[in-house]
């Protein structure tokens, strides 16, 4: 059982991260260049935040679909045939542990397929298609309706269906395609929940923002992923609402004027949930809806993110720290900490956890990929109190925009991935499980059209 973990974990870390949410469809409806809503696509400038908190509207008299053309279609695409090479250590095997690498190009890559705009003033929409790889198969990725302007205000707005929570960086926006926030999905060794921060929830939630969206919060209420009521996976709760968990957000920019420091935002989340550790069985397997006796689990963290030169060109700053808590029994029964021998399912976890990233946009040019490069750099980290999985990784790459206008988006993309996770390997010598080291390389196109 622990060997087929194992290798279901390293197949998670290297799988390549598809990411959504960057929509051609609405350059070609405003007639607008990527540039004008992205610092550099996917990730959003302060309009685009503004746009996406408005339900996909500029109120500029072009938002209501009546006013467009009927030839106007919102769907988009999005692919990125590349080559990838992934090298793994410590690995289990028969003869003990090995190093085990692979190379080429998947086919097919995989396909986003995304619609979203508005229906009607004020009611918004978006729906993602991903997947349709190797097997075929493809997955609702993302489906909600948006309410905005409850009370003719900007400060209450409502969604519902399945929607990235608000997070201090977009997991589905972010410039990497090889490996995601590590402090998004990390857990304590032998962690029976299955939350992931940079997976989309399914649930409601209401959000608000001033004007410019230079203040803004958003407070959801969500089933944990994996644990969706109706769902069918064996882990849904017996009760009102399954799994349920809480989760708010704060930000605050700062616009200063300068052209060293333009622009400060600095904000703070937390989130509480309930994982089901009981369930009712049918000939040992577990009833779906049945599930009782939770157990809470927390996230708590801040982030601050700035901007430094020319807002057209500029040092793009994140670094986010995040702490979090599992209490006892919500790890596996028998999950051993190696270096103490305390049963985990016996005590409570916690880990501390973060990252710092830079995106640089070194120069523009007055033609249609106005911003032609992007180079980014980002460091993980994450700490448990007890037991394995200590996380080191660093990511760098770029991206060389070829087009950037209403019609379609592509880029060539270059990205390197090293990791370190400590004690989740076959195990050494002594019996202790050794270090896994990870490395990705990622070489391809970026097509959104």
């Amino acid at each position: 059982m622990e060997r087929h973990l194992c290798w279901i974990a390293v197949i998670l870390v290297v799988a390549p991260v598809m990411r959504a949410e960057a929509i051609p469809a609405f350059a070609r409806k405003y007639g607008m260049s990527c540039t004008a809503c992205h610092v550099a696509w996917p990730v959003f400038n302060q309009e685009g935040q503004n746009f996406r908190d408005n339900g996909y509207q500029f109120g500029l008299g072009k938002d209501d679909p009546v006013t467009i053309s009927p030839a106007y279609v919102p769907i988009s695409f999005r692919t990125t045939p590349a080559y990838q090479f992934n090298r793994m250590t410590n690995q289990p095997s028969d003869g003990g542990p090995i190093t085990v690498q692979s190379g080429g190009v998947p086919l097919p890559p995989g396909v986003d397929i995304l619609t979203a705009g508005t229906i009607a003033q004020d009611i918004s929409f978006l729906l993602i298609l991903a997947g349709f790889g190797p097997d075929g198969l493809a997955t609702v990725e993302a489906a909600f309706v948006r309410f905005d302007n409850l009370i003719g205000s900007n400060w209450l707005n409502f969604k519902i269906g399945k929607f990235e929570l608000d997070e201090p960086a977009s997991a589905h926006r972010a410039l990497t395609l090889t490996y995601g926030y590590a402090v998004y999905g990390a857990h304590p060794q032998g962690s029976l929940v299955p939350f992931d921060m940079g997976e989309n929830q399914v649930g409601v939630e209401i959000d608000g923002h001033n004007a410019r969206s230079s203040t803004r919060y958003s407070l959801s209420i969500t089933s944990v992923n994996g644990g969706e009521a109706l769902s069918g996976s064996g882990s849904s709760s017996g009760n009102g609402w399954s799994a349920p968990m809480v989760y708010g957000h704060v930000q605050q920019a700062f616009e200063t004027g300068g052209t060293f420091l333009p622009w400060v935002r600095a904000g703070i989340l937390g989130g509480v949930g309930w994982w089901p550790t009981t369930f009712e069985t049918d000939g040992g397997t577990p009833i779906p809806d049945t599930g009782s006796a939770h157990k809470q689990f927390t996230r708590a963290g801040a982030e601050v993110s700035w901007l430094m030169g020319n807002a057209a060109t500029p040092l793009f700053f994140t670094v986010s720290y995040q702490h979090g808590t599992e209490a006892a029994g919500l790890a596996e029964p028998g999950t051993l900490d190696p270096s103490t021998g305390t049963d985990l399912s016996t005590v409570s976890n916690s880990f501390n956890g973060g990252f710092a990233e830079l995106d640089w946009v070194p120069f523009a040019e007055p033609k249609y990929n106005s911003t032609p490069w992007v180079f980014f750099v980002r460091y993980d980290a994450v700490r448990y109190q007890r037991g394995t999985g200590n996380v080191d990784g660093g990511t760098v790459g770029a991206r060389r925009y070829l087009a950037l206008g209403p019609r379609a988006s592509a880029a060539i993309h270059i990205e390197y991935h090293y990791d370190q996770t400590k004690g989740v390997g076959a195990p050494g010598p002594s019996g202790a499980p050794l270090d896994v080291t990870t490395q990705s390389v990622l070489a391809g196109v970026d097509f959104d059209f």
